[in-house]
């Protein structure tokens, strides 16, 4: 780790259980409600842009973006949890090797999610319920939010780590620029080039 990363994490070895919990606390939740926000947003885009349609091809997609997100979530919190209890027996080696087994894990989980999707949009769109008048819209969402869902798994599970290694303000930053980001790309890739 690097000394400005040292220097800046938390030492969670000597703070009181309240000061550790107001350290946490407001950039975990700032950080989870730029997320929250982001989706809100990307539905609000898509309703102005495409219409009741777009909105429902987006929630018959919704399952998989739950499974994946939840896979990310559990990962990460199951990790930092065995990690943490190693750190606090001086086991470094042993929190790292969790960490990377559960980036492992997850990667490999989430690619052979993503390959049946990409290879089989509409019998996967048809299997959560799309009708034939929405499988257009469908295919062309999940050909469009499945490839990022790697990142959205690692994205999950890495900012459990990064809050487990001091630094919950650098989580914070991470999910407050990305919803930021998605603003822009939202208008981007929904309204301008949608409507050309």
């Amino acid at each position: 780790m690097s000394e400005k990363l040292t220097k800046d994490a938390i030492d969670l070895s000597t703070l009181s259980i309240p000061r550790l919990f107001g350290r946490y606390f407001l950039p975990t939740l700032l950080g989870m409600l730029s997320i929250s926000a982001m989706t809100a947003i990307d539905g609000i885009f898509v309703g102005h842009a495409v219409g009741a349609d777009g909105i429902a091809a987006i929630n018959i997609c919704v399952p998989i973006f739950m499974v994946v997100t939840g896979l990310g979530l559990m990962m990460g919190a199951g990790c930092s949890v065995v990690a943490s209890i190693h750190m606090s027996q001086l086991k470094i080696k042993a929190a790292r090797i969790n960490v990377t087994q559960a980036w492992i894990f997850a990667t490999m989980v989430i690619i052979a999610m993503i390959i049946p999707v990409m290879l089989f949009p509409s019998a996967i769109g048809r299997m959560l319920g799309s009708s034939d008048a929405l499988l257009p819209l469908v295919r062309e969402y999940m050909f469009g939010f499945m490839p990022g869902e790697l990142f959205g798994v690692w994205e999950a599970l890495l900012l459990f780590v990064i809050r487990l290694d001091g630094s919950p303000r650098l989580a914070m930053w991470c999910n407050v620029v990305s919803a930021i980001a998605n603003i822009f790309l939202d208008w981007y890739m929904i309204v301008f080039k949608f409507r050309k």
